[in-house]
């Protein structure tokens, strides 16, 4: 009679399935919320242009 004290496998296989899948979709759903609602996302500056080769034509001209 020990044996009906144990829960069957089939329930313990069932349980852990259902564990995984709960996991899984709160890590979809982090990762979707993430992606759409970048709230971390830092303020950008505006480029420097005073510097480098950003002025440079890239057509060379007769010097």
């Amino acid at each position: 009679m020990a044996d009906d004290k144990d829960p069957k496998f089939w329930v313990t296989v069932l349980k852990l399935v259902a564990g995984a899948v709960v996991l899984l979709t709160l890590f979809g759903l982090g990762l979707y919320y993430t992606a759409k609602f970048d709230s971390y996302k830092p303020a950008e500056a505006p480029p420097d242009t005073s510097w480098g080769i950003t002025k440079d034509s890239p057509i060379r001209g007769n010097r």
